[in-house]
Order: C-alpha cells, then structure tokens, then sequence
C-alpha cells in the first residue's frame, strides 16, 4: 500500500471489546497525510522506532521489508504480516489477488469514501517511461501507489 506513505509499517492495537487503534509509520514530511486516511497515532520513523515502543501490538502489516522489526513490535501470540519482502518467523506472507467479484465488493467502500487510495500526484506515467517510474518509485519518495498508464 504504499511507496512511503506510512512507511508501509501499519500497527493496530485491539482487545476483546474489537476496539482498534491503527497506528502507522511515515517520515516527517508524510505525518499529516496518515492522520488525513484516519490513523490514530502516526509515528515518525525518521525520530522513532516503532520497535522500540513499551506498547506492543497485536498485528503488524509490514510492507517495507522490515519484517525483523515489525517481529519485535508485536504481542507475544500476535502476527507479523509480511506484503513484500523476507519472511522471518512467525511472520507470513500476504499475497492479494484481485477478480471482478472482489473489485465489485470494494466499489462501494471507494464511493463511500471509506477506502481512500492513495495514488502519486506525480503520475501516471506513460507506458513509455516505466524505468524513470520504477526509479522514481525505487527513490523511496512516492506517496501512495505510482501508476502506470496504460498498460499495452
């Protein structure tokens, strides 16, 4: 989910009541843009280690290949889920495909707004430059998803 916005670290607290508190990662620059989708807690990477809280948590998503860090920040009994990227235990990998059906299941949480993707204002790139896009995107400054437009 993620070039940088959230650093792709997405932390969430819960207890038996279901109350959940989604805490995530960013650099400076991109605090405001966690707080504007909804997080409760956004948390510098660049000043703080999210591994290093006393709170622990009882899932992280981790999407930048920190997986030994997300392993360490996590309950005893709870999960480490791994988007890209190595795999330590007792992390596991999520892989996400996507068919008509499920697309038309997400439709109404894009309209209600209740999803908000996140798509780099610097594209879409045109076909034509996908190296510049996956160098731009390799950069580590993208914020959100960086598109690709059209695909021949």
């Amino acid at each position: 989910m993620f070039g940088d916005w959230g650093h792709g670290i997405c932390l969430l607290l819960g207890s038996l009541m279901l109350i959940v508190r989604v805490v995530a990662t960013a650099s400076t620059g991109k605090l405001e843009l966690l707080k504007s989708l909804g997080v409760d807690l956004a948390i510098d990477y660049t000043k703080e280690n999210f591994e290093e809280l006393a709170a622990k948590f009882d899932v992280v998503y981790d999407a930048v290949c920190e997986c030994d860090k997300a392993i360490k920040a996590v309950k005893e009994g709870g999960s480490v889920v791994v988007l890209t990227g190595a795999v330590t235990p007792p992390g596991f990998r999520f892989v996400v495909t996507s068919n008509e059906a499920v697309l038309e299941k997400l439709n109404p949480y894009l309209e209600s707004g209740k999803v908000k993707p996140v798509v780099d204002p610097k594209g879409p790139f045109p076909f034509s430059q996908l190296v510049q896009a996956f160098s731009y995107l390799e950069a580590g400054h993208a914020i959100g998803k960086v598109v690709i437009h059209p695909i021949p």
